[in-house]
């Protein structure tokens, strides 16, 4: 066997008692009798092992993990130092030592921790559920719809029912994960079975150690997890076979606590009283690594060892029973928040605390300082007398009485206060900027928003969003990524283990079947991983509402408006949304029926097309139906697209009709034609379908060949019925603001006049006699030139308003007379479907002699 360390051990072969069989069992000799042993695929298979090459390789694993753990001890440091600087442990480094000095603490990492837990956890773990069905792909089949919604259901019921500790779990690890960097959720089935369900669990950084060389979590050649349980835990383990027996055990001290811990249980306010361990906690290290153990190769395996014992105690089989490559399944996912050079990402600890710290120590001597101005503190000359007396405390508002010393009668020649300076505005400011600075680290433009104009653009919005969010949105989507992961181990868990019988037990009904968690992983999380924040959500749907008013043509307006109403949180929003209407398939008569009262219908392909055209046909040209001033203007626009419907239809199968009769198919072989993608296949049915089209363009003409006169007259007897268009109503504010405005000019131009005229009258009053009489002679003839042209403008006038009124009258008498023939001619058109030939009727010629 080779170790962790690419140590090559010899195996010695198990004892003459114990046979091994080619199912992975094994027989032991007891006695004279034999007895068989059996093992599943994933059972301790520890009995299998020698004891001799079980001590090696845990003195082996012993040293790596002392290795490992050393090699990541300053991380540790450094995660305790973060918990000390929120302050909530009571002992944030620093500060001052005499009595009374603050041991305030700035709350900015805790801020941001808390803040982003907030966010994070409502994304990932939503109420409905963190799983929803994703399925890549155009062409997918609807039992696999199926298949993932079955699954989506159940393990959303895994998710907030069955387990009911995720959903803490993950709270407890999210404010951790912003502080430390790097966190972990452990999510096994339950090896014991005393519990018929998986188990979540919550791992923090310094219970979890990785080789010195290891840049990443996942490709580290050894994952190792100090789990500590009670004695009474791990005899229970024992019992059901998960651990092997190595009573007694011993006697255990408290395990020695990381800097971490030590730091939480200060936040907690925990104290350990219990020096001789009566619960008997111990540590069970959980070793992931690939060891040679059944000389077949390096393979994953799970080794659980005590550590007060040094002793193994389990060895159970880490790779899927019909994987062939044989790769090592992960029960463990590590969350990160700012991804590093090396295996642990980092957190608000190692970005801003030492911000954090100096926001901190800033504060304390602001209040110190404040502290000391309040306390007088004096100094006394030596040699003064105050006879019968030691020094004396005065408490505030009291009146103390002191003897007078032999130096005179004034105190204050004897005694003299400390001028201590007040608190500092530099420091003020100082700290002012320290904040400012920590803050920007993880600052979002949420609080930006209520300063900003209410009626700023929504896209201007969204961008301010996203770009405050940028930081934030690439934590989230990491931690998307790790919910994956989550949801992966989850589906591979239901896969090994869970029955049908199980599921009809826990649920009463089989919501989902063992075989759907097989093959693909259909389901990933809820969250979206480009979104973060209900504000940016709804800003996005603001545009889609603004986009769907605007093109109205191009939206699902009711689907909009759902989408509105779901993110706004409003429930049961199918409940104050009219129901939809879904056209049924239904006979010609009922869809008349409908359609007069402005219902939707809808052309199906197993419809007899020409029968439904002559009911609908009849209908329209019915004086009393179709052509009625109440029913026409509904009735008709729907009838037309109606008609174009049923003769697309009727064409399409006409084809197909023609498809199967040339080739001898049925409909499951012209289905797999059609379903064939090669060239040559396309190429033949190209051919086939130009053959088939000449034949049906010739039946659609005899078919048809009333149908464009019908619906050319449809269209222009629709247009009587069209309403006028509606004027836009005039404000009567702006009414009369108009007509002030066009007062305020005529006043101005009548102010401008008389000053034209005063100018007019001045220069003429230059003038001399002979200049005064040709300018009145010029005048005159003006004038008279002026009158001829008006004259002339008003006898033009007239004759143009006489001729258009000529041609008004005959447009209206030419217009009642065409109306009156397009209406004889639906009805003879009605005739000659009617009588199956064409009518010699006449229409007269009307406006349009053509009929077209």
């Amino acid at each position: 066997m080779a170790t962790p360390e690419s140590q090559v051990m010899q195996f010695e072969q198990p004892p003459s008692e114990v046979t091994d069989t080619d199912d992975g069992g094994a027989i032991v000799q007891m006695g004279e009798e034999q007895v068989e042993k059996t093992y599943e695929f994933y059972d301790n298979i520890i009995d299998q092992f020698a004891d001799e090459d079980l001590t090696k390789l845990a003195t082996t694993l012993q040293e790596a993990i002392k290795r490992d753990k050393e090699a990541r001890k300053k991380r540790d440091k450094e995660y305790a130092e973060a918990i000390k600087r929120t302050g909530l442990g009571k002992e944030a480094p620093g500060g001052a030592e005499f009595t009374g000095a603050s041991r305030a603490v700035h709350p900015m990492l805790t801020e941001a921790s808390v803040d982003y837990s907030a966010r994070a956890i409502k994304e990932l773990m939503p109420p409905d559920g963190p799983v929803k069905s994703y399925i890549p792909g155009e062409h997918v089949s609807p039992d696999r719809l199926q298949k993932a919604d079955r699954v989506k259901a159940y393990m959303n019921w895994q998710f907030l029912k069955q387990m009911k500790e995720f959903r803490p779990e993950l709270e407890q690890l999210l404010p951790q994960l912003s502080l430390s960097g790097s966190q972990y959720i452990r999510l096994t089935p339950d090896w014991s079975k005393r519990k018929t369900r998986p188990v979540p669990m919550y791992v923090p950084q310094d219970q979890v150690y990785i080789p010195y060389s290891a840049s990443n979590f996942y490709t580290a050649q050894r994952q190792t997890y100090a789990e500590p349980i009670t004695k009474m835990e791990f005899e229970a383990r024992v019992k059901d076979g998960m651990y092997r027996d190595i009573s007694p055990l011993v006697s255990a001290q408290l395990p020695e606590e990381t800097d971490a811990q030590k730091a939480t249980d200060k936040v907690e306010g925990k104290e350990d009283n219990d020096f001789y361990n009566e619960d008997g906690v111990r540590v069970v290290f959980e070793i992931s690594c690939s060891l040679d153990l059944e000389e077949d190769g390096y393979n994953p395996y799970l080794i659980s060892m005590d550590e007060p014992t040094n002793k193994i105690v389990a060895v159970i089989r880490n790779w899927e029973e019909e994987d062939e490559y044989r790769e090592r399944m992960q029960w463990m996912v590590e969350f990160g928040f700012i991804p590093w050079r090396g295996a642990y990402s980092i957190g608000l600890g190692q970005m801003i605390g030492s911000l954090s710290g100096a926001a901190t120590g800033a504060l304390r001597a602001l209040l110190d300082s404040a502290h000391v101005n309040n306390i007088p503190t004096a100094i006394r000359l030596k040699g003064a007398n105050f006879p019968g007396q030691t020094k004396t405390e005065i408490q505030a508002t009291q009146i103390a009485e002191l003897d007078g010393g032999v130096a005179g009668d004034d105190i204050r020649k004897l005694l003299m206060p400390l001028p201590f300076n007040p608190p500092s505005p530099v420091l003020f400011q100082l700290l002012g900027f320290c904040v400012d600075a920590g803050k920007g680290v993880v600052r979002t433009t949420f609080e930006q928003l209520t300063e900003q104009n209410p009626n700023m653009p929504v896209g201007t919005t969204l961008a301010m969003i996203e770009e405050g969010m940028q930081v934030m949105s690439a934590i989230h989507l990491r931690s998307y990524h790790s919910m994956s992961m989550v949801i992966e181990i989850l589906h591979r868990i239901n896969k090994m283990y869970l029955t049908d019988e199980e599921v009809t037990d826990e649920l009463g009904e089989l919501l989902a079947y063992r075989e759907d968690f097989q093959g693909p992983m259909d389901v990933v999380p809820t969250a979206d991983p480009q979104v973060f924040s209900d504000v940016q959500r709804l800003a996005q749907l603001q545009i889609v509402a603004d986009r769907a008013q605007a093109l109205p043509e191009l939206y699902n307006q009711r689907m909009v408006e759902k989408r509105l109403l779901e993110r706004t949180k409003i429930p049961n929003p199918d409940e104050l949304l009219i129901p939809e209407e879904v056209p049924q398939n239904q006979n010609a008569v009922n869809e008349n029926a409908a359609m007069s009262l402005g219902r939707p219908v809808a052309a199906f392909p197993d419809q007899e097309h020409l029968a439904h055209l002559q009911v609908h046909i009849d209908y329209l040209m019915s004086v009393e139906f179709g052509q009625s001033p109440v029913i026409a203007p509904v009735f008709m626009p729907a009838v037309l697209e109606h008609i174009k419907e049923h003769m697309i239809l009727w064409y399409v199968n006409s084809n197909y009709e023609l498809l199967m009769d040339a080739t001898e198919m049925g409909e499951e072989g012209i289905a797999e034609i059609m379903q064939d993608q090669s060239p040559e296949a396309k190429k033949e049915l190209s051919k086939t379908l130009a053959s088939a089209s000449e034949m049906v363009m010739e039946r659609s003409s005899e078919v048809f060949q009333s149908m464009p006169q019908i619906i050319q007259q449809t269209q222009e007897a629709l247009q009587q019925f069209q309403p006028p268009p509606q004027q836009m109503p005039i404000d009567p504010n702006q009414q009369a603001e108009t007509q002030r405005k066009a007062a305020d000019d005529a006043k101005k131009d009548e102010t401008k006049r008389i000053e034209l005229q005063q100018d007019v009258q001045i220069e003429f009053a230059k003038l001399s006699a002979e200049e005064r009489e040709q300018a009145v002679e010029a005048a005159m003839a003006e004038a008279e030139q002026a009158q001829k042209r008006a004259a002339r403008l008003e006898e033009l006038m007239l004759t143009e308003r006489a001729e258009d009124e000529r041609i008004a009258t005959k447009l209206a008498s030419d217009e009642r007379r065409n109306t009156q023939d397009n209406l004889t001619a639906l009805q003879i058109t009605a005739a000659e479907l009617e009588a199956g030939n064409k009518s010699d009727l006449s229409t007269g010629t009307g406006i349009n002699p053509s009929g077209r």
